[in-house]
């Protein structure tokens, strides 16, 4: 068989996911209804593969993403109405975590309200790829939704970083009308045209809290000689510098394995995943340093928006807004019950939070340039 003109690295990513996928699913006791399911997932999965290979001998051609606003893509055609249409969600959680459990609640939604016309099948767990090559499949296309925090598009859209630093937040209600605001409008189109992706609706993830193994972190002089772990982010690079640590970039699902060798000393998370991802069980003190309150978010990619109906784009909107809301009540109740049943686990340490804040200062003012003029403080005026 002659290949012309293939993309041989999408289509090893492609085999990459399929094996993933498969490990995945190896991983649990389905009933049949689902394994067929799966099955119909993967045959489409290879159904992509050789269709990027073009053995007619034909051109594939590619799509160049572009803001949301603009007209349809060339090359790109809208789904014809009534037709099946299925999409592919990635999000790097667990399939224990309430993320996952929303990302499905975000598919059987669109499933419903669309009449069974557009599925969305769900990859939970890194099975899609890195966060980092989850962000760059839903910028590009290849993947339609992905559910995670802006911290993986901060290095093509700086102004969204601001939200990433620690103690930007006085608490859980300031974030939240800040996602309400003008401030959080300016920033998602920015978002949206620089790497085309766009919000349909933001999910609560949670306050960070650090946890470590060899001390508690009670004042800033506690960072010293600590090698705290940090998603390969600026801003949580920074931060931990600022604090006096030692920042250990790991990837979120390899960072288990790197507090129990010893590679890092610690870690910062929510208190559902430090619970989910069972990091307690290779750590010793939970210390309550609210360092940052964080949303995830639903992302759609401008591809996935170029190819859908207006009416199908109301739908998907609709069912993430509604997603978000049933999510975001049940994740402020479990993040409390989270926290009590990590108090079983590891020794609870109240830190000394203004001292924590008060070290962040030099930081905000290495990354002024990088934000919007005037938007810390437009945040910080939000009350």
């Amino acid at each position: 068989m002659r290949i012309m003109n293939c993309n041989v690295d999408k289509i090893v990513v492609y085999f990459n996911n399929i094996t993933k996928y498969i490990m995945y699913t190896n991983k649990k006791e389905d009933t049949m209804k689902k394994n067929i399911t799966k099955i119909l997932t993967m045959t489409t999965m290879i159904a992509t593969v050789f269709s990027l290979t073009a053995c007619s001998g034909k051109n594939v051609p590619e799509t160049t993403s572009s803001s949301g606003d603009e007209k349809k893509q060339e090359g790109v055609a809208e789904t014809p109405a009534g037709e099946k249409l299925t999409l592919r969600l990635a999000h790097s959680q667990s399939p224990e975590h309430l993320i996952h459990a929303t990302a499905e609640n975000f598919a059987k939604l669109v499933f419903e309200k669309s009449e069974g016309t557009i599925q969305i099948d769900v990859f939970p767990g890194e099975t899609m790829g890195t966060s980092a090559e989850m962000a760059d499949a839903c910028s590009t296309g290849d993947v339609d939704f992905y559910i995670a925090s802006t911290g993986q598009y901060t290095q093509r859209y700086k102004p969204f970083s601001i939200i990433e630093a620690f103690y930007m937040f006085r608490d859980r209600d300031h974030l939240f009308k800040f996602y309400e605001s003008d401030c959080f409008e300016q920033l998602k189109a920015g978002l949206a045209e620089n790497c085309h992706v766009h919000i349909l609706a933001p999910v609560y993830y949670g306050v960070r809290e650090m946890t470590t193994s060899k001390k508690p972190l009670i004042h800033p002089e506690d960072f010293k000689g600590l090698k705290m772990r940090a998603a390969n982010e600026p801003l949580p690079i920074a931060a931990i510098e600022a604090l006096g640590g030692t920042p250990t970039p790991v990837a979120y699902n390899e960072t288990y394995l790197a507090l129990q060798q010893g590679v890092a000393d610690g870690q910062e998370n929510p208190p559902m995943s430090i619970l989910a991802m069972k990091f307690y069980e290779v750590q010793d003190y939970l210390n309550l340093s609210d360092h940052q309150y964080q949303m995830m978010n639903i992302f759609m990619s401008d591809a996935c928006k170029q190819k859908i109906s207006e009416q199908q784009l109301a739908i998907l909107t609709e069912a993430a807004e509604k997603a978000a809301s049933e999510h975001n009540n049940q994740a402020i109740e479990e993040e409390n019950a989270a926290i009590q049943e990590l108090s079983k686990h590891l020794e609870v340490i109240e830190t000394d939070k203004k001292a924590f804040a008060e070290m962040m200062k030099p930081m905000y003012e290495k990354f002024a340039d990088d934000w919007l003029e005037g938007m810390y403080e437009d945040i910080q005026a939000i009350q």
